[in-house]
């Protein structure tokens, strides 16, 4: 499980929408070596919020500790880069094969209009969101993260 402290801004519900409290860089580089911290502080500029299931009961201004399932990151990139890249490549070479160079254009661009609709609405594809539902964040316990990356 995949741990990331953070504080409670406000509840709805079974809902808690929190603020993340993790390091804008790791120990290793403390924003030197890598950039990361240049890039969470020009990306993330203001806190954004994110809701959270909230099972413990948490309260608004605790600190708590959000988790995520192992490989729900890995399958999240995958789905946002992977698939995009294969529809584009595969629905480019189909049209190509029938219709020349303007089926690859016109091929491509509607492999990534598929690869938008399946990222806007998975439930009706095959493993969309209907099948995962675990792979929300939610608040494990009330304290600080016992480390940057896994417990």
């Amino acid at each position: 499980m995949i741990e990331s402290p953070a504080r409670i801004r406000r509840i709805e519900g079974d809902t808690a929408w929190v603020i993340s409290e993790a390091p804008a860089s790791c120990g290793a580089c403390a924003g030197k070596g890598c950039g990361s911290s240049v890039f969470a502080r020009f990306w993330h500029a203001d806190a954004a919020e994110y809701p959270v299931a909230n099972p413990i009961g948490a309260r608004p201004g605790d600190a708590v500790v959000i988790g995520l399932p192992d490989g729900a990151l890995l399958h999240a990139a995958l789905a946002s880069y992977g698939v995009p890249l294969l529809m584009l490549l595969g629905c480019a070479s189909v049209g190509a094969y029938f219709f020349g160079e303007p089926g690859a254009i016109i091929g491509g661009l509607s492999g990534l209009v598929l690869a938008a609709l399946w990222l806007r609405f998975p439930v009706w594809m095959p493993g969309g969101a209907g099948a995962r539902p675990n792979a929300a964040p939610v608040i494990l316990r009330l304290g600080a993260a016992s480390g940057c990356q896994k417990s």
